[in-house]
C-alpha cells in the first residue's frame, strides 16, 4: 500500500538532549536574560548555574536515566530551573500542578513512583525542600555540561524527557512518557515556524501540568529568547492585555477561549500568537491575524507537543490544523486502515511518546503498527477525525469518542463518570460537554444523591476545569430504539431552579447591576444575591465576561481571582 501523508522534508540536525539543547544555548549568549520572573531576571549563565546546583543534588540523591523526578510547584521561575535540573541528572521530570485536589495529586505521586520529590515545604514522599539548596550564581561555565560526568548511567535521546498525566477514560489519570528524541526536531522547527528570535520574550501561560508548558520553555531557552513567568493567578482579559503590554512578549500560545477575552488592545510587541488545545473560530483570526503571525498548532500529549500546525492564518474560512512537523507524518484513515478523505487521523514520527506509564495493554491499543511505515514502526491513533482539504491542509472535524476539550484542557468524560459512579446513591451516571455561550460539562445521573454532595466530592478529587458546571438528577437515562444512551435526549439543565434555591433579591443599587451582569453572562432570567456563580454554570471565561463588565459598568479594576473568592454577589 503506497503512503499516503502530508510530510514535508526531515530535518538533518543530529537530534540532542534537552539538557544539551539549553547547555548549547548558555554558550552562546551566556550574558543574555534567560528568565523573568517576580525575582527579577536572569542570564542564560545564572539560571545555568542554579539547574547545575540542584542537578548535582539530584544525582547524588539516586536521580538519573530511567527515573522520574516529580516537580511539585507552581508556575514560576523555580519550576523552570528544577526541570533544567532533572533534564541534566538524565531524569524525566514529572510537573504537578500543587493546587490539584490532594487525592489527585497523591494518587499522581503514587502512580508514577518518583525517585525524588522537588517542592518548597515538606511532602510526605522523599522530598528535596528548594529552600535547602544553597549557593550563588557563581558556576557560570558555558561549556560541557557539568553535570555529564556526575551521571550515575549514560543518557541517550531515547531516555524519557518528561511525564505528563492526562485524563483517564478508565477513570483514573494515566502518564504519557515522552523522549528527547523529538525535542531537538521540534525545537529546531518552531524556529522558523514561530519566527523566533535571540532576544524574544516568550510568555509562559500554560499550567505546568500539561505539555503546551514543554512549548513554551522550548520556544525561549534554546533560541536565545527569555522565558516570562508571570505572577500566580489565571491570565485572562485585561489582566492578560496587561502582562503581556508590561512584560513586552513577542510571543504566547493562548487558547482560543481565553484569546477571546482580550481585549483588542494595541500590542506593538506581541508578534506571533499561537493557538491550541481547542477548535479556533474565524472571528478570533479576524481579530488577531492581521499584523502578526498566528498559528493554529495541533498535537496530542502522546506525541512531543505539536504533530501538525498551519501556516500562518489569514481571515477567511474555518483554520484549519494544518500540516506534520518536519519528520513527523499523518496518515487520515478509515477504519479499515485504508487512506481516505475524511478519517481518523494518526501521527508517527520521531516525536512519538514511548506510551502509557505501567499500563502495556492500554499503550498497545492506541499506539498501533504503521503499516505503511518500516517493521516495527508504530503510529498513534488520535481518535480525531480529520478532513484532508484540495490544498492538503487538515481540517479537524470532531471526535471518534466522547473525548472532549474545555478551554484547551483534554477530558475523558469516563473518569468523572467513574467518580460519581463510586458514590452513594448514584446507580448510572454519564458526564457530555454542551455548548450555548460557552461550553460546559454536565454531569447527569440515576438515584437519589444529593447533587450538592456530588459537586463537593468531585470538587474534592477532580481539577477545577473538570468538575461539571450542572449535576442533574434523571428518573432513567433517556434511550435510543436500539436500547443506546440517548445523548441528544438528555435535558438541559434548570438553570433557573439552583437560582430558586438561592434566590435572595438584590437589595441595593450595586447589587442589582451585579445581578443584571451576572443573568446576561449566564443566561439566566433571574440571579439572588446569595447564588453561587459556579453554580449557575460560571466558570473562568465567563468571570472574565463579569469582570469585563464590571469594568465598565463601575471603573472597578478587579482581579480574576475575585470570582473564585467572592463567589456571590452578597
Amino acid at each position: 500500500m503506497p503512503r499516503y501523508d502530508v510530510s514535508v522534508p526531515a530535518a538533518e540536525d543530529e537530534p540532542r538532549t534537552l539538557a544539551g539543547l539549553f547547555q548549547a544555548q548558555v554558550a552562546r549568549t551566556p550574558a543574555a536574560p534567560a528568565l523573568t520572573g517576580d525575582g527579577g531576571t536572569l542570564t542564560y549563565a545564572a539560571v545555568n548555574a542554579r539547574a547545575n546546583r540542584l542537578a548535582r543534588l539530584l544525582i547524588r540523591r539516586g536521580a538519573g536515566p530511567e527515573d522520574v523526578v516529580a516537580l511539585v510547584l507552581p508556575r514560576s521561575a523555580d519550576l523552570v530551573v528544577a526541570q533544567l535540573a532533572a533534564a541534566k541528572a538524565g531524569a524525566a521530570f514529572l510537573p504537578v500542578d500543587p493546587g490539584q485536589p490532594a487525592e489527585r495529586l497523591a494518587f499522581v505521586l503514587a502512580d508514577a513512583r518518583p525517585v525524588l520529590v522537588v517542592t518548597r515545604g515538606k511532602t510526605p514522599q522523599t522530598p528535596l525542600d528548594l529552600d535547602d539548596v544553597t549557593g550563588t550564581d557563581t558556576d557560570t561555565d558555558t561549556g560541557t555540561d557539568p553535570t555529564d560526568a556526575d551521571r550515575v548511567r549514560p543518557l541517550h535521546v531515547d531516555h524519557p524527557a518528561y511525564l505528563i498525566y492526562t485524563s483517564g477514560s478508565t477513570g483514573v489519570p494515566k502518564g504519557v512518557l515522552v523522549t528527547h528524541r523529538g525535542l531537538a526536531g521540534f525545537f529546531a522547527a518552531m524556529r522558523e515556524q514561530y519566527d523566533v528570535r535571540p532576544g524574544d520574550r516568550v510568555l509562559e501561560f500554560s499550567s505546568p501540568s500539561f505539555d503546551a508548558s514543554i512549548l513554551e520553555l522550548g520556544m525561549a531557552l534554546p533560541h536565545g529568547a527569555a522565558l516570562v513567568v508571570p505572577p500566580p493567578g489565571p491570565l485572562l482579559g485585561d489582566r492578560l492585555a496587561d502582562v503581556l503590554a508590561e512584560h513586552k512578549i513577542t510571543h504566547a500560545l493562548i487558547p482560543p477561549v481565553a484569546l477571546a477575552t482580550l481585549p483588542a488592545k494595541r500590542l506593538p510587541d506581541f508578534r506571533t500568537v499561537i493557538v491550541g488545545g481547542d477548535a479556533c473560530p474565524p472571528e478570533l483570526v479576524r481579530t488577531w491575524a492581521p499584523g502578526r503571525r498566528m498559528i493554529n498548532s495541533y498535537g496530542p500529549t502522546e506525541f512531543t507537543v505539536v504533530a501538525t500546525w498551519s501556516d500562518p492564518l489569514v481571515p477567511g474560512g474555518i483554520p484549519p490544523i494544518g500540516r506534520p512537523l518536519p519528520d513527523a507524518t499523518a496518515y487520515v484513515l478509515d477504519d479499515a486502515l485504508r487512506p481516505a478523505t475524511t478519517g481518523e487521523l494518526y501521527v508517527t514520527g520521531p516525536g512519538l511518546a514511548r506510551g502509557y506509564l505501567d499500563r502495556p495493554g492500554l499503550t498497545a491499543s492506541r499506539f498501533v503498527a504503521d503499516p505503511f511505515g518500516a517493521p516495527g514502526a508504530r503510529m498513534y491513533r488520535t481518535g480525531d477525525i480529520v478532513r484532508r482539504s484540495a490544498t492538503g491542509e487538515l481540517e479537524f472535524v470532531g471526535r471518534a469518542d466522547h473525548q472532549v476539550k474545555i478551554r484547551g484542557f483534554r477530558i475523558e468524560p469516563g473518569e468523572i463518570e467513574a467518580l460519581l459512579l463510586g458514590q452513594d446513591g448514584v446507580r448510572e451516571a454519564v458526564v457530555v460537554a454542551r455548548e450555548d455561550r460557552v461550553k460546559r460539562l454536565l454531569a447527569y445521573f440515576v438515584g437519589d444523591a444529593d447533587p450538592a454532595e456530588l459537586r463537593a466530592a468531585a470538587a474534592d478529587r477532580l481539577p477545577p476545569y473538570m468538575v461539571p458546571a450542572a449535576f442533574v438528577p434523571l428518573d432513567a437515562m433517556p434511550l435510543t430504539h436500539h436500547g443506546k444512551l440517548d445523548r441528544d435526549a438528555l435535558p438541559e439543565p434548570d438553570w433557573q431552579a439552583q437560582v430558586r434555591a438561592a434566590h435572595t433579591p438584590p437589595r441595593t443599587p450595586a447589587e442589582h447591576a451585579l445581578a443584571e451582569i451576572w443573568a446576561d453572562v449566564l443566561g439566566v432570567p433571574d440571579v439572588g444575591v446569595d447564588a453561587d456563580f459556579f453554580e449557575l454554570g460560571g466558570d473562568s471565561i465567563l468571570g472574565a465576561r463579569v469582570l469585563a463588565r464590571i469594568r465598565a459598568r463601575f471603573g472597578a479594576d478587579l482581579s480574576p481571582r475575585v470570582v473564585f473568592d467572592a463567589r456571590t454577589i452578597a
